[in-house]
């Protein structure tokens, strides 16, 4: 991963280069458009907000829970070892 720092007027920001498997690209391009978001860069943040907002819950002790009418399903243990693996 390559990183540069771009300055511009009203503040600075880091570009990151990010090399994608095909299939990874697709799904970065599925999300993109399931989410109408505009850029990569917008999904990609979107992205480490929920991450972040996950391992936060998981690290207070939180279980993570789908819920669809009267079925519920625990999604964190799930989740967890899909981002293992």
């Amino acid at each position: 991963m390559e990183r540069v720092t771009v300055s511009t007027d009203d503040r600075t920001r880091q570009r990151v280069q990010l090399d994608f498997c095909q299939d990874a690209f697709d799904r970065l391009e599925q999300i993109k458009r399931l989410a109408d978001a505009k850029t990569n860069a917008e999904v990609v943040r979107n992205a480490l907000r929920v991450y972040e907002w996950f391992l936060q819950q998981k690290r207070e002790g939180f279980k993570l829970r789908s819920v669809k009418g009267d079925t519920v399903r625990e999604v964190a243990e799930e989740a967890w070892r899909k981002l293992e693996s």
